[in-house]
């Protein structure tokens, strides 16, 4: 049964090759003062949800410990596997915490989202529980993706060899695309460069 509660499931298990280092830990700034990445991108969602699952990987124990007071519900994954998994890990956790929650998927890489963009997606998730809710900027789709449970029920046990993105172009039924104006949406943090834009 779909509730109104969220569960945001922040995905920060990757190794952040491409930065260097691990990249959940490198400094975003904000109009609070910097933050871990891994931090930014949590503190993007927390308007809409409830709770909160971090799926952590690479030094696991520093990206946990870089959350700071944040609550959430900790699970491991694997940092060399393909990042549907680590979705799969976060979906069936939030799904333990509630199964009639909506899940938020938001990549630990992904510092901002506009407030608007937020509650845009979680009007039509509620007029869409069947379907997932993507934020589409410029024709590129982003994060956060809001899965409702009965997607979430369904994405779980699918065979995902090429990702979320590819199952949700295999599977359109199951998704809505939402056009925004915010950028945000589609800006992952994937080399040092990217810190100063």
């Amino acid at each position: 049964m779909l509730t109104s509660r969220r569960i945001g499931v922040i995905l920060a298990a990757g190794r952040g090759r491409r930065m260097g280092g691990t990249k959940q830990l490198a400094l975003w700034r904000t109009p609070d003062g910097e933050k871990p990445l891994v931090a930014a991108a949590y503190d993007a969602i927390r308007p809409i949800c409830d709770e909160f699952v971090v799926v952590l990987g690479h030094e696991a124990d520093a990206v946990a410990d870089a959350l700071g007071e944040r609550n959430f519900h900790r699970v491991d994954a694997d940092p060399d596997a393909p990042m549907f998994e680590s979705i799969r890990s976060g979906l069936r956790a939030a799904r333990r915490i509630d199964p009639g929650a909506t899940v938020v998927v938001q990549p630990g890489d992904q510092p901002e989202v506009a407030l608007s963009t937020l509650q845009a997606l979680t009007a039509w998730s509620l007029k869409r529980p069947g379907q997932a809710i993507l934020p589409e900027y410029n024709g590129q789709g982003g994060h956060p993706v809001l899965i409702t449970p009965a997607v979430a029920a369904i994405v779980v046990d699918a065979d995902c060899p090429e990702g979320l993105g590819r199952f949700w172009l295999d599977h359109a039924e199951l998704c809505r695309r939402l056009p925004v104006e915010d950028a945000a949406v589609i800006r992952d943090i994937d080399a040092v460069g990217d810190l100063s834009t």
